[in-house]
């Protein structure tokens, strides 16, 4: 399905409406393959270039091979409903369910052989508790990037290592966005290891041509995860790094990563202008939480991106309560950035002590009056922890309007 939006643009100075005028919007976006509660594959069209959002993918078969191989095709049929290929893809993560590191040999030789050798895209690998379906090993979730011919646009990789980009550039107009993959560092304990992985994370954006400030959204994945112990180190280590101005967040335990050494894995998304082009991004940051910021969004000349924190409700309630919160929670920041749950393209649910259909989702989008049509790419996850040993369910977003 396709929806051109129309929308109304108002200028404010000092709180006061100045004018107001009819705007014909410059995006466009489709759901293609609606699957319920979900959309498998939403675009969305922005002067020429469209970014397409992939829900997660499930494999299967006899074996780990099989289920990883069979995700990513799904993967690639996904992206061809919209007209793009694997060599599109900008950013994957990769979800398995039982992991071992042993078996990253068998993931990374199926991510190899899904993608042409010059156009691997940035990654990042967990191992998760639970996927949706207690028969499901692995699930695979990608952002494409599309640009028509003749865009000002320009596409980057950097640090190419075996079936993966240290980051993936998208540049369209003076905007560049910058995908960093999921970055680890060994060391003695959690505190020695975020320092480490946020010195990676500082690296990679040097490369790409940007620096920590330019984070708007980190997702934070840490093994074993216990909050009473664990979210102190991690925070002071956040905060030491970021300034007046921290991104967006997501934080959760999980089950494994690729080394039984590593504590902690972080990915990020940057954003930053490009010199004398002409074009002006502006980037607003909603509602400060301390180390991290609700709400980060950024425009430059079209579209506002808005990414938004993971979402949570009070922790000790019911999963159901919890899940009405945090979609509560969701509508707030959107409204506080002009938009509404109509316009989110993707998101994505962590549930702790998951077991297939238990997840409260239905009933915390009905209760918040979530649309019913049209509903974003989705990706859900069985975890191990959240920020509370209490804490049930958090859900972060990603939407897109034209103001």
């Amino acid at each position: 399905m396709r929806i051109r939006t129309c929308v109304w643009v108002v200028v404010a100075l000092s709180g006061v409406a100045v004018g107001a005028m009819p705007a014909e919007a410059q995006i466009e976006k489709q759901f293609i393959n609606p699957a319920g509660g979900y959309t498998q594959v939403v675009t969305a069209e922005d002067r020429g270039v469209t970014t397409i959002y992939v829900s997660g993918q499930v494999g299967s078969g006899p074996d780990l091979q099989a289920h990883a191989e069979s995700a990513f095709a799904g993967v690639t049929e996904q992206l061809a409903a919209a007209g793009a290929s694997m060599r599109d893809v900008v950013k994957i993560r990769i979800y398995v369910a039982d992991f071992e590191p042993a078996d990253y040999g068998v993931i990374s030789a199926a991510r190899l052989a899904a993608f042409p050798e010059d156009a691997w895209p940035v990654s990042t690998m967990l191992g998760v508790n639970a996927l949706a379906r207690e028969d499901l090993r692995v699930e695979i979730e990608a952002t494409a990037v599309v640009a028509a011919p003749g865009t000002d646009f320009e596409l980057t990789r950097i640090g190419p290592s075996r079936g993966f980009s240290q980051a993936v550039v998208a540049r369209h107009g003076a905007v560049k966005t910058i995908w960093i993959a999921g970055q680890t560092g060994r060391g003695d304990d959690l505190t020695e290891q975020t320092r480490v992985v946020f010195d990676r994370v500082s690296e990679r954006l040097s490369d790409a041509g940007a620096t920590i400030d330019d984070i708007v959204k980190i997702n934070t994945y840490i093994v074993d995860f216990q909050p009473d112990d664990d979210m102190r180190p991690f925070s002071q280590g956040r905060s030491s790094v970021f300034g007046e101005n921290p991104p967006s967040s997501t934080l959760v335990g999980i089950d494994r990563l690729v080394s039984d050494a590593i504590e902690i894995e972080v990915d990020a998304v940057a954003v930053v202008e490009e010199g004398g082009r002409g074009e002006r991004l502006t980037k607003e940051f909603l509602d400060p939480a301390g180390s991290f910021t609700q709400v980060v969004t950024v425009q430059g000349d079209g579209a506002k991106t808005i990414y938004v924190s993971g979402q949570v409700g009070r922790p000790g309630e019911a999963r159901e309560s919890q899940a009405q919160q945090a979609l509560a929670g969701m509508r707030r920041r959107l409204e506080a950035a002009g938009a509404t749950p109509a316009d989110l393209v993707k998101v994505i649910y962590y549930l702790p002590g998951y077991t297939p259909g238990n997840t409260g989702i239905a009933g915390a989008r009905e209760a918040n009056a979530f649309p019913t049509e049209n509903p974003p790419a989705s990706t859900l996850l069985g975890i191990q922890s959240l920020y509370s040993e209490t804490a049930l369910f958090e859900y972060e977003g990603i939407a897109v309007v034209q103001p």
